[in-house]
């Protein structure tokens, strides 16, 4: 409490400073008009002006003297303000000027500063999370100190009386609309064509109930998520069709009629569905993952090793969209028909595969588990394990600026999250595993690496270029690892590594525009608006309320390029791949680099490629030539991890991936 009252007296205290400064530069600038006009009246006339006995300042005039109002500048003090013939020419405002407290509070008062205090108060309060009984605790000091405020926060926050939620599902119920979310992005969207991507899934509200939220959330291009509906309950909504049934109603009409907006029409269409296995399994009423025909992209039967369902099979049919629109696969696969079919979605082709919960949560994680602790044929040892942990503690502080997380031992596996999984996949894994693994395990971990490097790579000449070579990589990885990891190892998850090129194909775009990062980002925002057990559904809705009212934009702003002379964010990649080392910033904003050429490198590994076809390279230890050059923000083309070698010099690794968040 005592930092909310030391901020908001600092705020008050510079509205005070500004508020005196600009009285000062007015007056004297009146003052110093004034004076040139009397001179230039007395010149022409010296007869001394008349004073009426009553005091009123518009009867002092003389001949010539021009009007009052042609003489003020925009900004003038009120007329009452101006001191009576005699006032010195300057008044030192830093000591000669006195504010009585009557002066004082009418000053603070004055009703343009208090709703600029109001309004930043309020901006504050909201980016802050502050909480009503905090507002409310800080309401009263503020009022005591001479603030036009209201006396409860709800005031203050706009927060609404009511809260239109209605039971259904199985619980409550809130939609917000399709058209309003898609309208806050087309001011700035280019052309005239609304794709969208959709998002549905599952977050557990509390670690002590079963209570959870189920947002429908929609996505423009490479806009921030918003919220079209959302489902609060003990479990998930059922049935689909009732859940979505708002939802599928309205994307009808947006798609046959459009929206007109400014003049244009622009048309709607829902290109992706982003979610994972269990949500994609009751959205499109299939077999969950751990069924015998779970693959969603190919018709093939998998077989049940150890208690588990495993996929052996190569090559098989795949499925279509058209026979899943008429019922194809009931008798396996289907177990219904999905609501979409109904709206017109594609539901093999428009749901893609997403790379978090599959490649990261699903295959990375399982890799390491079976490392750590899997069956003895791949199992590593007590040292081993241990010389990884201490290769990845000591790269801790390491990692660029652009990491949300640092890198954490072996031990807390099973707290790494989906940015760690995916950190250790393309940047620490190859480096920390490297002389540690035998040689085919490591092969066949960098063989991972290199796949998904080029799936996520946002060039798309580069991108295209080696999308099969991308495919075959991944397709003899899941052929190899029964082999290296056991027989029980390639479950769903792995076996979907052989159809992940297909939604790059599909998409025309990295992996990293159809995955649920900036989703699951979204989803912790809403988690953070729920305060308490108590109506979950109804707090989101005022929360939403209040910063809609507030005006406050809660959405990512464009990604910061964290550059600096510090090593972790000193590196980055030209367009022409030579390599920008920041020595120095300039004020003008430039850079002085030194430039390394990758002639003057050498690859990090060379199997099942050289690093070098991904840009990733190392430096030996020791001098290295390098050239200087002054450079411009927009010459820095992509971030760099410059994370140090065990036998010296630096493996450089570009990122691949979008700005993580902290949450």
């Amino acid at each position: 409490m005592k930092k909310l009252i030391c901020a908001c007296l600092h705020l008050q205290m510079t509205h005070r400073v500004q508020k005196w400064r600009k009285l000062k530069r007015n007056l004297e600038q009146l003052l110093r008009r004034s004076d040139s006009s009397d001179q230039d009246s007395a010149s022409e006339n010296p007869r001394p002006a008349s004073v009426s006995g009553d005091g009123d300042r518009d009867s002092v005039s003389a001949p010539g003297t021009p009007d009052r109002d042609s003489v003020s500048a925009p900004g003038t003090p009120d007329r009452d303000s101006v001191s009576a013939p005699g006032t010195p020419d300057r008044i030192d405002f830093e000591t000669d000027f006195d504010c009585t407290d009557s002066e004082s509070e009418s000053m603070i008062a004055d009703p343009e500063v208090t709703s600029s205090f109001e309004e930043e108060l309020r901006q504050w309060a909201l980016e802050h999370k502050l909480t009503h009984r905090a507002i409310n605790g800080l309401l009263p000091i503020l009022r005591k100190q001479g603030h036009l405020l209201p006396l409860d926060c709800r005031t203050l926050l706009g927060t609404p009386q009511t809260s239109s939620t209605e039971p259904k599902c199985g619980g409550q119920y809130k939609y917000y609309g399709l058209e309003k979310g898609i309208r806050s992005c087309l001011r700035h969207l280019e052309g005239q064509d609304v794709h969208l991507s959709v998002n549905i899934d599952g977050i557990p509200l509390f670690k002590s109930s079963g209570v959870q939220c189920w947002p429908i959330l929609g996505k423009c291009g490479k806009f921030d998520p918003f919220i079209i509906a959302i489902f609060s309950g003990t479990k998930k909504p059922s049935p689909p069709e009732e859940y979505l049934r708002d939802f599928l109603t309205e994307y009808a009409h947006l798609k046959q009629d459009g929206i007109t907006f400014e003049g244009h029409t622009y048309s709607v269409t829902i290109d992706s569905l982003i979610c994972d296995a269990p949500a994609r399994a009751f959205l499109k009423c299939i077999k969950g993952h751990t069924s015998y025909e779970s693959c969603e992209r190919c018709i093939t039967r998998g077989i049940r090793v150890d208690g588990r369902i495993v996929f052996t099979g190569d090559e098989s049919t795949s499925r279509t969209d058209d026979g899943f629109s008429k019922g194809e696969y009931f008798k396996n696969h289907q177990q219904g028909r999905s609501p979409f079919i109904t709206a017109g979605v594609p539901c093999v082709t428009s749901f893609v595969l997403d790379y978090m919960h599959m490649v990261c949560l699903g295959v990375v994680r399982r890799m390491l588990v079976y490392l750590t602790r899997g069956p003895k044929i791949c199992r590593l040892s007590a040292r081993q394990k241990e010389t990884i942990s201490e290769k990845l503690v000591a790269l801790r502080g390491k990692m660029p600026s652009d990491f949300a997380r640092q890198p954490r031992a072996l031990h807390e596996l099973d707290r790494w999250k989906a940015t760690e999984l995916r950190q250790f996949l393309l940047y620490t894994g190859p480096v920390v595993l490297k002389n540690v693994l035998s040689l085919e395990l490591y092969q066949h971990f960098v063989s991972f690496t290199v796949a998904m490097s080029i799936l996520l790579e946002s060039d798309d000449r580069i991108r295209q270029r080696y999308l099969q070579y991308a495919q075959d990589l991944l397709k003899h990885f899941v052929r190899t690892s029964a082999r290296l990891y056991g027989e029980t190892f390639p479950v769903y998850n792995v076996h979907g590594l052989t159809h992940l090129h297909e939604d790059v194909r599909h998409f025309q775009c990295s992996l990293n525009e159809v995955s649920c990062f900036p989703f699951e980002n979204y989803l912790q925002k809403i988690k953070k608006h729920v305060r308490s057990g108590k109506s979950p559904l109804e707090q989101v809705t005022r929360r939403l309320a209040e910063l809609e009212h507030s005006g406050v934009n809660m959405s990512a702003t464009k990604p910061r390029k964290f550059a600096s002379i510090k090593t972790k964010d000193c590196c980055f990649l030209l367009k022409d791949q030579q390599f920008a080392f920041i020595r120095q910033q300039n004020a003008d904003g430039s850079f002085e680099c030194e430039i390394l050429h990758q002639r003057h490198t050498s690859p990090f590994f060379s199997q099942p490629c050289s690093s070098g076809l991904l840009d990733i390279v190392c430096t030996a230890n020791g001098q290295v030539r390098m050239r200087n050059a002054q450079l411009l923000e927009r010459d820095l083309y992509r971030k760099v991890a410059c994370l140090p070698r065990e036998a010296g010099g630096f493996v450089l690794m570009p990122l691949r991936h979008s700005l993580e968040h902290y949450y």
